[in-house]
């Protein structure tokens, strides 16, 4: 897992610029959302472009992402037999003891 966060450390285009990075890192920078939070906040910031093609490319991102999770949920889980877990109440554990209280 630390090494997809590196990944895309390297990959969010603050650093470097997409042309300049090696092939793993540009890979990831077009599906790392990421990539588009940091390019959408450098438009905001040095006001040249608008963010907004990249704050809809980070949505498309994330709900792609969304998307493969949830068919994979759909069609590869496996349900499992639910068992039945006796609850006791605190009443249950305490025995019938000769001490009165009020």
């Amino acid at each position: 897992m630390i090494k997809v966060l590196l990944m895309q450390t390297i990959a969010n285009g603050a650093t470097i610029t997409r042309e300049m990075m090696y092939m793993p890192y540009e890979w990831m920078s077009y599906i790392s959302p990421m990539y588009y939070s940091v390019q959408a906040y450098f438009a905001n910031l040095y006001g040249s472009v608008s963010p907004s093609p990249y704050i809809w490319l980070m949505a498309a991102v994330g709900a792609v992402a969304m998307f493969i999770n949830i068919a994979i949920v759909t069609f590869l889980h496996k349900p499992m037999p639910v068992e039945e877990v006796e609850v006791k109440t605190e009443t249950e554990d305490v025995k019938n003891t000769a001490e009165v209280t009020a």
